[in-house]
């Protein structure tokens, strides 16, 4: 027996299957991204100055400065933040260097393309 759409918008909000972040707008290993924010203490310019064990590496630094780069997701870690290897970008790698891989946390990226180069947003005409 099939639902009707009322029943299946009823049985999605009682299940949480609408949600953001649904298996339907999940970010994916080769998807281009746009990193749209970051945490509000590396937005700190002294960040860097008052943590040790940042100064050399000038992590607040390097994450804003990725701020409204694009890269491509690599891979995820284990609470679910995408892996970018931000030494891909020729400003990136002339400012910090080539070997930087910084981990962001989902809401904090705009997908720009699909993993198979489609446009994000964008439907295939029939």
């Amino acid at each position: 027996m099939s639902m009707t759409r009322s029943e299946l918008a009823a049985k999605r909000k009682t299940t949480g299957a609408a949600r953001k972040g649904s298996s339907s707008r999940r970010l994916k290993i080769g998807d281009r991204v746009r990193i749209i924010d970051i945490s509000s203490d590396l937005k700190d310019p002294n960040y860097d100055l008052n943590h040790e064990e940042c100064r050399e590496m000038r992590t607040a630094e390097l994450f804003r400065f990725c701020l409204g780069r694009e890269f491509a997701i690599h891979d995820f870690d284990q609470y679910g933040n995408a892996e970018l290897w931000v030494g891909e970008d020729p400003k990136v790698r002339k400012k910090f260097g080539d070997s930087h891989w910084i981990w962001v946390e989902p809401e904090c990226l705009e997908r720009i393309t699909l993993s198979r180069g489609k446009v994000a947003g964008k439907r295939k005409a029939n």
